[in-house]
């Protein structure tokens, strides 16, 4: 029997999940970082015998170093190799996070704390640029770039449960260390499938780092979240004020400096053309309301169920398991089909939060019935799960591909800033009417409230992108 040797074989690409899967282990790791203190803050603070504020230190020194590397995470990948420095950037974090879970005093960890946001400030920004160049062809990229923002929304649910569950596990005398230490064997088998999965990306410049930018915009930064985070723990002393006001003045004199850096064709770290792009401005803003919206219900729900209806921990942590679920089902199934539907379907999305909101406005008060929590988390997962995966596609929309790494750290920045301003801002608004009243429940309604505007931000620049000349509103 002959074959035709005439006709050749077509040859299927096949997705390279081995590679996404290595890339997404870093926002995956760092950002349960970020959440998994909320429900374990008052275990430390009793173990170490900390003040309020020392335990605020904790929050605010990851946080802190995260968002203030971001923008120099990135273009450190750019100059000496996004596989290099990404690799760098996740064995540092597994070296800090040992270190914090070994930690003998506050003021350890604290300082580990803030080692852990650098290192994570340099490695999460080169996992978008990494999915951009690994991931070409126009279906594969958007489904990686899905997938990227369903890592992002599950780090944070996990985060929240793995928290909780950690501080009552019974592994070791003093459990909360695991809620550091777990991060150890993850770190070490993303670096080693880094070493051997991902390929070393081009070197866009060996000179010119600007080492000015980066030394303004992290002083600029630093001066600016600090106070915001640290102002009503303190009670806003007069230097948080002049803290805030120098901000500002650092971060102009940084826009000028790149300024004058472009106009004399010099490598700035920041290219302040990605602004000009409409697109690009509408995702960063989309990201700011959400993220504040997201970092700031997932704290004062736990403190809400926790404190004001003494939920224990675990139980508490648990209840986001609905939302998880619900979480991934929507972005799974939006990743497939959100196309068919654009814009429309996320402006649907952003109703279903505010519904959540609604119902808990209704029902979160006195005795709260199983089923209106069920209903909660469900909507808000579902409406989250649509939403989160699309952000990033749309800030990068109509960005050159060169310019991927630097945009994915200004999302990233924003994304980090915004989760600490949200914090802190819709925190506020909650201790001060909880204080005032001497009501959880009052406390609760009126950061409800504040989301429910956050939501309708969110919805106003979903309109405007679906409106937009350029983008008829697609994904």
């Amino acid at each position: 029997m002959q074959t035709d040797l005439s006709v050749p074989t077509p040859i299927v690409e096949k997705f390279p999940w081995l590679i996404l899967f290595t890339i997404l282990l870093a926002p995956l790791i760092t950002v349960i970082d970020v959440f998994i203190m909320n429900v374990s803050l008052p275990t430390i603070q009793g173990y170490f015998q900390a003040s309020d504020a020392a335990v605020q230190g904790i929050i605010a020194s990851y946080l802190v170093g995260y968002s203030v590397f971001l923008v120099t995470g990135s273009r450190a990948g750019d100059h000496f190799g996004r596989k290099k420095i990404f690799m760098g950037g996740l064995f540092v974090f597994t070296l800090a996070s040992a270190l914090c879970g070994y930690a003998g005093s506050i003021e350890q960890l604290i300082i580990f704390r803030f080692l852990q946001g650098i290192a994570a400030g340099f490695a999460v920004p080169q996992t978008v640029t990494l999915i951009q160049l690994n991931f070409k062809h126009g279906e594969y990229r958007s489904k990686a770039l899905g997938y990227y923002g369903i890592t992002l929304g599950i780090a944070s649910v996990l985060g929240q449960f793995l928290g909780g569950y950690f501080v009552t596990a019974h592994w070791m005398n003093e459990p909360w260390r695991l809620i550091f230490l777990i991060n150890v064997p993850i770190g070490v088998i993303a670096v080693t499938m880094a070493t051997f999965f991902i390929p070393e990306s081009k070197i866009v410049k060996k000179a010119n780092f600007d080492m000015g930018g980066v030394l303004l915009l992290t002083a600029g930064l630093s001066a600016l979240i600090y106070p915001i985070i640290q102002g009503r723990e303190l009670g806003w002393p007069a230097w948080t004020f002049a803290l805030l006001a120098f901000a500002f003045i650092l971060l102009f004199a940084f826009i000028r400096y790149q300024y004058h850096r472009a106009k004399k064709n010099k490598s700035a770290l920041m290219p302040l053309h990605l602004f000009k792009i409409k697109s690009f401005n509408l995702g960063l803003g989309m990201v700011f309301f959400y993220f504040a919206l997201f970092s700031a219900f997932l704290l004062t729900c736990a403190l809400f169920l926790q404190t004001g209806h003494h939920v224990d921990p675990l139980t508490s942590a648990s209840y986001f398991i609905i939302l998880g679920f619900a979480f991934m089902f929507s972005s799974h199934w939006s990743i497939k089909n959100g196309s068919k539907f654009g814009t429309g379907l996320l402006q649907v999305a952003c109703l279903l939060l505010i519904v959540s909101f609604a119902i808990q406005l209704i029902w979160f008060k006195n005795a709260i019935p199983f089923i209106a929590i069920v209903v909660t988390f469900l909507c808000y997962g579902l409406g989250a799960g649509m939403l989160v995966p699309s952000f990033l596609k749309i800030a990068l929309k109509d960005v050159p591909h060169d310019q991927a790494g630097i945009a994915s750290g200004v999302y990233s920045t924003v994304q980090q800033f915004s989760s600490a301003l949200g914090v802190s801002m819709i925190g506020g608004v909650f201790f001060y009417v909880e204080h005032k009243k001497g009501n959880f429940d009052a406390g609760y309604h009126a950061a409800l409230y504040c989301l429910t505007g956050y939501a309708l931000a969110v919805l106003l620049l979903l309109y405007l992108f679906k409106k937009t000349d350029d983008n008829k509103g697609a994904l």
